[in-house]
């Protein structure tokens, strides 16, 4: 692959446009539902062409990582931490219009300005971090979870956020998550 290719036409024949579209569409409908869960409806929208720049980002990363690895397959943090990086990296999550003076509190207006962050720490937290199917967390464990989430937060807004130190922190939370058993 040319260092600058300005198009993806070698990497969508090695994903498939298939994969690429359900790529897409998992996330926009992630996003959706992150939306609608905190009643943004008139505050936020998906501008797709950033969604869909981030989602190409995300796979021509990948796809260099398997060229140069010689991979077929990525492992589960890699793949969320390079999609989380270029969700951060893009910010598809973009404020429409402000909300008026009573609409929404002053701590729900900051998190508009962060909305992105916030579904990243969604998206991991769902797709990572607490499984389906897990059982019901302690108090103790609850707490210590949602501080976690809290820290990322924080550290998706005012931190520099690379693909490496996603990749190590999730890898990190999997071996914590086996020794603690």
């Amino acid at each position: 692959m040319a260092e600058t290719t300005s198009d993806y036409n070698e990497i969508v024949a090695h994903f498939t446009e298939e994969t690429i579209a359900d790529r897409y569409r998992f996330l926009y409908d992630k996003m959706l539902k992150y939306i609608q869960e905190r009643k943004w409806e008139s505050y936020l929208e998906i501008n797709e062409e950033i969604l869909h720049q981030a989602i190409m980002d995300y796979f021509a990363d990948i796809f260099r990582l398997k060229e140069f690895h010689n991979i077929e397959h990525a492992n589960k943090s890699k793949i969320l931490a390079y999609e989380i990086f270029w969700i951060l990296r893009r910010k598809p999550l973009q404020i429409q219009r402000a909300p008026q003076a009573g609409e929404k509190s002053e701590a729900e207006s900051r998190n508009l300005a962060f909305a992105n962050e916030g579904f990243a720490v969604t998206l991991l937290a769902n797709e990572f971090l607490a499984p389906r199917g897990q059982t019901p967390m302690s108090e103790e464990k609850e707490a210590a979870f949602l501080g976690l989430l809290d820290h990322l937060y924080y550290h998706f807004k005012y931190r520099l956020t690379d693909k490496q130190n996603l990749e190590t922190m999730l890898c990190a939370f999997e071996v914590g998550k086996i020794l603690g058993q």
